[in-house]
């Protein structure tokens, strides 16, 4: 019978079969030496078949006897007996979420994984003899390529002992083709009538379908809450269907407040620190394999140097983008989704430490109308939009994943129950695994509480709750088959640390090797904006700014006294419970982590990592305040579970219900605390101090350089924005803009910190940099010799200057228009744009003869007739010309570009320029330019794959929660 199907006579009639098993099997000695006997490459499974097959074939019947008793132990099958017929090794057996081993008073549990392997292999022994012959030629191929997906599937199944037992039966099946063979000529050596008997006694697909149908359905109401207790169980769903209604009805509120505060990013959203999303485009994902930098004049051979969020994002909006979708709509949704999905972590986080309702909500309505998330917010500070929800998925999912269970208390008929529900380990370490990821994308300063996490997962672990339920029983005994504690697997470690340490390892060996990049731990991806530094106030109540230097268009009385309330609150709750002694030391451990926290966070705000103008700008102190933040939730949580919340209200004491109204009251502080940003983001968000993003529009960048950036030319704009500056008549900022103004790649912590120690010169520019200052000073200085050539030399075919009223902008414009080189387009909200009148000598690689020097070709200084190739996918046409001829890249010198005529490698010309130059042959042909940073792409493979590991954990196929009362 099929499982789950209910013994109703419904087969005591049955007859004819197309096969019986060899347990209790009654055969004819005649015709079982007639017929050679059972398959010596079967074993104990299938032969069965086998043999019943060739029974039917040779003209005998198959048949049942309904009445016929037989007892089997089934001993093979759930793996009882060993290969050599003893007890199975130590290996074999299992163990539960608890650390108990299933092997109890020394009797092993039944598991029919044991025996896997040899049943697949006799199953696929059976396929390979009983397929007609045509299917048989092709079939070791199939069973080769089906066997792949199988072990695929058993690992994303999380089954890895099932998975080497796919591997080795398909391996054998193929590699033993005499076996098959053997067995298929006995067959037809034996056969008296046609295959085509078997038919009527062979399963369909559909009787196939429907009986694993009912298995997975069985299977699921197994998983379930069995809770005997029947108030219990009702009291169960009803609080989980409160819980439920709870969390999402806020979760919409979040949804609405989001939409109503950021109304005008509905369209698309840009401004503050938040950096633009590379417009769509295929070179993308071959820029993103190869490790080159597509920044300023280009950028390569560094590993990690491009920010690893910053590809996270700009790989989402390159998938929006297929579908017509702009990178500032992406940028958009996910500011209006981070409320509401930190507000479903933060709940998901905070039930491992309670199950009290209103606490949890608590917790997660403290941590998603935090200040620091939203000023960060408002001022566009991706990282910590990120860090809201990794940081609460991260630790919930490594708790879980220790083995710490989700409980609940509810009252039972005479009693209260407390039901404990353990979740699949494997499942929330992938999930810890990725969200760790996400972490340490966000802020590379975050690999140090990940790593200390896990670290502490292992090595103290948390409290098994059922070894406290049994601690009385086997108080009198010295030993005991239960641990104290349940810790994380040295396996699931690695699972979590491998992509985490993989991405911070480039950032160490560069700090390693110069140490003047230690801030590049503290920085993270955004636009420089300036703001005011925050003081150790401030900070300790989670401010990522000052405060009292904050204007707001609707200042509420005592509006700071509200902003500074529930972090002061929350932090004097801690105190209160770390001074109050407990038998748990999880508050301690949390304040230390909290401390470590605020300490990064004021590190980073009095850290300048990048320049914006005249003005250093510090990095974001927002990642090391949303792990102050946790910590001192974390804390707290543990403290206030001594309160004995969770008692049930029909036997709660005076004292509970007295703590349960404080609780709930506290719930309004979160809520006061965020009205001063909330009000002035609803009435006058373009006016607030907390805000600094703006509508996107499609005008920021005037549609003709847009189309000259998408061309097959690669065309470049160099922006130069005029500022007085201390102790200068002005200041000029030059950038050169490859797509949409300040991209995710220009906004990456290690290109900020190069220019700015460019610019306090605490690093010597090198040879691109100083080309670029050298063409600055020349467009600056007019209608200067070859200013034409030193711009197409960068492939700057536009100049946009900002506008402004002040004269230095105004004798820049003025300066612009005389240049003879320069014609001057349009006008638009960007600013006024100039092109180059010869428009076609711009190219992302030109081709012009030769000038000589010392018997050594180097590009011409005087008068230059280059012509400009049109790249598409790193591919050009270049027609026939004279010998000696060179191909320029406007790109920064790497040894890493590989160019290619008609296939054949091309070496680069020496010359010591900036960029590479290569000799051409006078013949046409096509012209190849790749890039591949070999470190990069190792780098980036292991890392992937260690993202992929993490993946198939993180799947929730097969999922498992065991339930215990």
């Amino acid at each position: 019978m099929d499982t789950g199907e209910v013994d109703q006579g419904q087969y005591d009639g049955r007859g004819d079969v197309l096969a019986v098993g060899t347990a209790g099997m009654l055969v004819d000695w005649d015709a079982f030496r007639r017929l050679d006997g059972f398959d010596p490459h079967l074993g104990p499974f299938g032969d069965g078949l086998e043999f019943s097959r060739r029974v039917r074939l040779a003209g005998y019947r198959v048949m049942v006897a309904p009445r016929a008793v037989v007892y089997h132990k089934m001993a093979g099958y759930f793996g009882l007996r060993g290969p050599d017929g003893g007890r199975p090794a130590r290996s074999a057996r299992s163990f539960d979420s608890t650390g108990r081993d299933a092997d109890v008073n020394g009797k092993l549990e039944p598991d029919p994984k044991r025996s896997f392997t040899a049943r697949r292999t006799a199953q696929l022994h059976n396929w390979m003899v009983a397929a007609p012959w045509w299917q048989f030629i092709f079939l070791p191929l199939a069973v080769l390529v089906l066997g792949a997906l199988r072990v695929l599937w058993r690992i994303i199944t999380k089954e890895p002992k099932l998975a080497a037992g796919e591997l080795k039966s398909t391996l054998v099946t193929v590699f033993r083709p005499f076996a098959a063979w053997q067995s298929r000529l006995r067959r037809a050596r034996q056969s008296k009538v046609s295959p085509r008997t078997l038919r009527p006694f062979q399963a369909k697909s559909s009787q196939i379908r429907q009986a694993k149908t009912t298995a997975r359905r069985v299977a699921k109401d197994q998983r379930r809450p069995q809770i005997p207790d029947g108030v219990a169980r009702r009291n169960f769903y009803t609080e989980k269907s409160l819980d439920r209604t709870l969390v999402w009805s806020v979760a919409a509120a979040l949804i609405l407040v989001a939409l109503v505060g950021w109304r005008f990013a509905i369209g698309g959203v840009s401004g503050g620190a938040l950096a633009n999303l590379p417009v769509s485009n295929r070179d993308f994902w071959n820029d993103l394999i190869s490790g080159w930098i597509p920044a300023g004049l280009g950028y390569g051979s560094t590993v990690g140097a491009a920010d690893p969020l910053g590809l996270e994002v700009a790989s989402l909006g390159q998938v929006a983008g297929l579908v017509g979708v702009k990178g500032a709509v992406v940028l958009a949704v996910l500011l209006f989704a981070t409320l509401p999905l930190a507000w479903l972590s933060a709940w998901w986080a905070s039930g491992v430490l309670t199950d009290s309702r209103t606490l949890r909500a608590l917790a997660a309505l403290s941590w998603t109308l935090s200040p620091n998330l939203l000023v960060s917010m408002g001022l566009g500070q991706l990282p910590v939009w990120i860090l809201a929800v990794s940081v609460p998925l991260f630790v919930g999912s490594l708790a879980r994943g220790a083995g710490m269970p989700v409980t609940r208390t509810v009252m039972g008929e005479i009693e209260p129950v407390t039901v404990s529900v353990h979740s699949a380990a494997i499942i929330q370490v992938g999930i810890a695994a990725l969200t760790g990821f996400l972490a340490v994308s966000a802020s590379v300063i975050m690999v140090i509480p990940v790593v200390l996490l896990v670290g502490l997962a292992m090595l103290k672990g948390v409290a098994n709750p059922l070894y406290v339920g049994t601690q009385a029983e086997t108080r009198a005994s010295s030993f005991s088959r239960i641990p104290a504690r349940l810790r994380l697997k040295a396996v699931h470690a690695l699972i979590v640390l491998s992509p985490v340490v993989l991405l911070a390892l480039p950032t160490a060996m560069r700090t390693v090797s110069s140490p003047a990049q230690w801030s590049l731990w503290l920085s993270s991806l955004s636009v420089p904006l300036p703001v005011s530094m925050p003081n150790w106030w401030d900070l300790l109540t989670a401010w990522p700014l000052d405060v009292a230097a904050t204007a707001l268009p609707i200042a509420l009385p005592g509006w700071q006294i509200l902003a500074f309330l529930p972090l002061g609150l929350l932090l004097l709750a801690v105190v209160v419970g770390v001074i109050i002694p407990g038998r748990s030391t999880g508050a301690h451990w949390s304040l230390l982590f909290a401390l470590g926290g605020v300490v990064t966070a004021w590190l980073a705000s009095s850290t300048p990592v990048s320049v914006s103008g005249a003005d250093a700008v510090c990095a974001w102190g927002g990642p090391g305040l949303a792990v102050f933040h946790a910590g001192l939730i974390t804390s707290a949580l543990f403290s206030v579970g001594r309160l004995e919340l969770t008692m049930p209200a029909e036997i709660a004491n005076w004292s509970n219900r007295s703590a349960k109204a404080v609780v709930a009251a506290a719930l309004l502080i979160p809520v006061l605390g965020a009205t001063p940003v909330l009000v002035n983001q609803f009435a006058a968000p373009a006016a607030s101090g907390f805000n600094a993003l703006k509508t996107f529009r499609d005008a920021s960048l005037p549609a003709t350089v847009a189309q000259g950036q998408s061309s097959p030319r690669h065309l470049r704009a160099l922006n130069l924005e005029v500022a007085s500056a201390p102790h200068q008549s002005t200041l000029v900022t030059a950038s050169l803009w490859r797509d949409w103004r300040d991209t995710t790649f220009e906004a990456s912590p290690y290109l900020k910190l190069k220019n700015y120690r460019n610019v306090t010169g605490s690093r010597t520019p090198d040879a691109a940099d100083a080309v670029l200052q050298t063409t600055v000073a020349a467009v600056l200085g007019g209608s200067t010799p070859k200013l034409g050539e030193q711009l197409a030399q960068l492939n700057v075919n536009f100049i946009i200057v900002p506008p402004s009223r002040d004269a230095a902008t105004t004798a820049l414009v003025n300066t612009l228009d005389s240049a003879a080189p320069l014609e001057r387009i349009t006008t638009t909200e960007a600013g006024t744009v100039w092109r180059l009148a010869d428009s076609a000598t711009a190219s992302l690689a030109r081709i012009a003869p030769a000038q000589w020097k010392g018997g050594h070709p180097s590009w011409p200084t005087g008068e230059v007739k280059a012509q400009a190739l049109n790249m598409r996918g790193g591919k050009a046409h270049v027609a026939a010309g004279p010998a000696g001829r060179l191909l320029a890249l406007s790109e920064r010198t790497d040894s890493s570009f590989t160019v290619r005529f008609n296939g054949k490698i091309i070496d680069p010309v020496e010359t010591g320029q900036w960029n590479a130059l290569y000799q051409l042959p006078p013949s046409s042909g096509t012209v190849t330019i790749t890039y591949a940073y070999l470190p990069h792409q190792l780098w980036g493979a292991v890392l992937l794959v260690s993202l992929l590991i993490a993946l198939a954990a993180a799947l929730p196929l097969r999922r498992v929660s065991e339930v215990r009362l």
